[in-house]
């Protein structure tokens, strides 16, 4: 039942059990002052008509002139002049032609009677509408008031505070409504605080991503060594690193499983273990095998990193390709067949293994790269960038751009398959955020002569 329905209910239930019984009281008051005044009014007329006969002719009373009549009965005011009456104003009823009869008027007690007790009748009627009023009302908002304080109760202790709404339908959809309220309030204030955990996050890994970058390239005579980034929302520990260790150049591309805090901090962690291992061996299978079993001891389970690693004599032209489960294979640029060509060399993602299958399953490419020729390496972030439908990029586009490109040098390359990635990006088809990417092109000037080995 409603506020308003329970309230006129039970104040009408109310009121008309208080006017029934004052009703009651004052019709069965109000008939025993009436015949307590009937019956004085006659004992006076028999007084006063005896008093009229012993006393005739000697002035007993003063008779009006003007009178009325009803049903043969006349009636005219009159003033008793002697006896117990004296004073005492009368009417005199007549008969026309017959008898008559002296009749004082009710006193002032009567009268008095009738209206002390009409008085005192609507002093209680009103006494008791207003102590049922202010009960209705009081029943009616003690639900209100435990709202009150439930929404205290929120401000003082927090938005986990349970409201428990009872009584009339209104109270209770209103508490539903506050419950409803405080809860999405709670919701949106811990959003909020896990929105400016992960914004801090955010900018963290963002500042140990940006110190992962190389300050600068390599520039090895008859050489151009290129690398371009697409800043992502969702940052990660994934990098790219140039080495310049006994007369190579060595390229280093890496892609890290983890996201935010924890995985730019295990880049970190594995560029150190790299670029150690590295600078210490010749061949890229034994640092990569050395870098496996450090990450493998130091990595939590379920986190691993991908490495392409390109080791280049700017001299020969000679180069060894090393890939530790890096998804995105590389790409040469034939410039004297003009075609493209996918390398695949095998291997597993550094930290996975102890170590004697990573070692077996690794194996190197070794390439020739003649003037005009060039190497293109992409990390997994660039074929992952989402498109208005949510698709992939893919491999199969970066190839087509990078054939596309290439022909026409290492600036037009790595610029175009840049630009074509970035058409193709779209931020509302990107669910989980947009993963940053890198791009590396090494190409061998066409002018430059190749040097044999010794």
């Amino acid at each position: 039942m409603s506020l308003a329905s329970r309230f006129a209910l039970v104040t009408s239930i109310g009121l008309a059990v208080v006017m029934a019984l004052a009703g009651w009281i004052l019709l069965s008051k109000s008939e025993e002052l009436v015949d307590a005044s009937v019956d004085r009014s006659l004992r006076a007329a028999a007084r006063a008509e005896t008093e009229r006969g012993r006393a005739e002719g000697e002035g007993f009373m003063e008779r009006g002139n003007k009178g009325d009549a009803l049903d043969g009965v006349g009636r005219f005011p009159a003033t008793i002049r002697t006896g117990r009456l004296a004073g005492r104003s009368a009417h005199l009823y007549e008969v026309e032609g017959g008898a008559s009869i002296l009749a004082p008027d009710p006193d002032a007690h009567s009268k008095d009677n009738l209206r002390g007790l009409v008085v005192l009748v609507g002093v209680l009627v009103a006494g008791a509408g207003a102590a049922l009023a202010a009960w209705a009302a009081t029943s009616a908002a003690r639900p209100l008031r435990a709202l009150v304080d439930d929404v205290q109760a929120l401000a003082r202790r927090g938005l986990r505070h349970s409201v428990k709404a009872q009584g009339p339908r209104e109270v209770v959809l209103l508490g539903r409504a506050i419950s409803r309220m405080a809860q999405d309030l709670l919701e949106a204030r811990e959003a909020e605080l896990e929105l400016g955990v992960r914004e801090r996050e955010q900018a963290v890994a963002r500042e140990v991503s940006d110190a992962l970058r190389p300050q600068s390239t390599p520039e090895p005579a008859g050489w151009t060594v290129l690398d371009a980034r697409l800043e992502g929302s969702e940052i990660g520990g994934s990098f790219h690193e140039f080495l310049e260790v006994g007369g190579r150049t060595i390229v280093l591309l890496c892609d890290v499983t983890g996201e935010g805090v924890p995985g730019a901090l295990v880049g970190a962690t594995a560029r150190a273990f790299l670029r150690a291992a590295l600078e210490r061996e010749e061949a890229l299978a034994p640092a990569l095998a050395r870098v496996n079993r450090d990450l493998h001891r130091d990595l939590q389970p379920g986190l691993a990193v991908t490495a392409l690693c390109v080791a280049l004599d700017p001299g020969t032209g000679h180069a060894e390709i090393a890939c530790a489960g890096h998804q995105v294979a590389p790409l040469r640029w034939s410039a004297a067949r003009g075609e493209l060509e996918t390398i695949h060399p095998e291997g597993i993602a550094l930290g996975f293994d102890k170590g004697p299958f990573f070692e077996r399953s690794l194996e190197g490419v070794e390439v020739q790269l003649e003037p005009g020729d060039a190497l293109l390496l992409a990390s997994t972030g660039l074929v992952a960038q989402p498109g208005a439908g949510g698709e992939e990029w893919g491999e199969d586009a970066l190839q087509a751009s990078a054939a596309r490109h290439l022909a026409t040098g290492p600036y037009d390359a790595i610029a175009g398959v840049q630009d074509d990635a970035e058409a193709h990006r779209d931020p509302g088809g990107a669910s989980g955020g947009l993963p940053d990417a890198t791009l590396v092109v090494v190409a061998r000037d066409r002018t430059t002569p190749r040097t044999e080995a010794p």
